[in-house]
């Protein structure tokens, strides 16, 4: 009984440190990708396809390293919420009208829906699904955290240019400061949940 239990320590340990190494691998490359991007980029982009890819990497290694749902969900929130915006500046460049409160709203909405969509026939989440928090599904839980993490963000970045004639305090500001807050928001839900 004893050399069993020892043995499946040994062989437990093992698998984790193949784990840790897959992690530190995968990140590391992941990293080197992300600082590749931003290297190449113009330096005056706000909201561009670097923050929608950042966003998505996030989801697919928060995904292959098996974290909870809440904490992909915060990353997909993201996601929704810079794509939203990237596609309002794209609209706003080809000069189509209307309101532009709305039209960001309907962009938001949209994506939204079509994520969840996507989810619901993907089998992330339904009626079988008890991953719950407060009675709502993990994913869409850190959903909508992430996106409105992502949202105050962008109002801050803003704000702070306004305040400071347009111009940012730093570069990539918009960036930094919307991954410092969805990676604090990761923390406390992986800590909590």
């Amino acid at each position: 009984m004893i050399k069993n239990k020892v043995g499946a320590g040994l062989i437990e340990n093992k698998n984790n440190r193949r784990n840790n190494s897959k992690f530190h691998k995968t990140f590391g490359l992941t990293l080197i990708s992300l600082l590749s991007l931003i290297a190449i980029m113009p330096t005056i982009i706000a909201h561009c396809p670097l923050c929608t890819g950042a966003t998505i990497i996030g989801v697919g290694i928060t995904r292959s390293l098996g974290w909870d749902d809440s904490i992909v969900g915060i990353f997909v929130g993201a996601m929704i919420v810079s794509s939203a915006l990237w596609a309002n500046n794209i609209l706003k460049k080809k000069n189509i009208g209307g309101n532009s409160a709305l039209r960001l709203t309907s962009i938001t909405i949209a994506t939204f829906v079509l994520t969840f969509l996507t989810f619901y026939y993907a089998g992330l989440f339904g009626l079988g699904n008890t991953y719950r928090i407060f009675g709502i599904e993990k994913i869409v839980f850190g959903t909508l955290s992430g996106s409105f993490i992502s949202l105050a963000a962008f109002g801050i970045s803003s704000n702070i240019k306004k305040n400071n004639n347009g111009k940012t305090k730093f570069s990539y500001q918009t960036i930094i400061l919307t991954f410092g807050g969805l990676i604090l928001n990761a923390l406390v839900f992986l800590m909590i949940f």
